[in-house]
């Protein structure tokens, strides 16, 4: 075996593994936890982020946003007003104690009161919140591919080895 095909073959096993181990981070990102609140007038869209929680609020008929609105959001009988960010074009709510419970795991009912202008609405929604080992990918499969990639780098190794010393692979 001359440097050239080491080297190609070598590579190859490479990018196995290496496609082997990207495949097995996949299930180490957290899915969002997010919120639907729908009414004849209006939408809101909501996701839990470490800055709190961001929620959107378009009119129903045209998916125009609604701006510069009034918006509270009651949980557990706990009423918080959200903050308008006109350049983000949505509202937040960072109180850390009333976000609190909602990190927990599980479906959080949630009460929207809207007040935009002359126009008024209560919406309703569950946030979702989910953990990473509800998301589907166990970790039992997560060790299994990094157990499969490095099973390919120590055959790629052997299988070099062999042909290094003139055997047959």
């Amino acid at each position: 075996m001359n440097f050239r095909q080491f080297f190609r073959f070598t590579a190859a096993a490479l990018w196995l593994a290496v496609a082997l181990l990207a495949q097995a981070g996949e299930g180490d990102v957290a899915p969002v936890s997010k919120v639907l609140a729908v009414s004849e007038q209006f939408e809101a869209v909501g996701r839990l982020e470490t800055n709190g929680l961001i929620i959107y609020v378009d009119r129903a008929d045209s998916n125009t946003p609604v701006l510069n609105a009034r918006l509270a959001v009651e949980f557990e009988g706990k009423s918080v007003d959200a903050t308008f960010r006109p350049e983000q074009g949505d509202y937040l709510i960072a109180d850390a104690a009333w976000l609190a419970p909602l990190r927990r795991e599980g479906e959080h009912a949630l009460a929207l009161t809207l007040i935009a202008g002359e126009e008024s609405d209560l919406l309703t929604g569950e946030l979702d919140v989910h953990s990473r080992q509800s998301s589907g990918l166990s970790a039992t499969a997560l060790d299994a591919r990094w157990l499969a990639a490095g099973a390919s780098l120590i055959v790629a190794l052997i299988l070099v080895l062999r042909r290094r010393r003139g055997g047959r692979a």
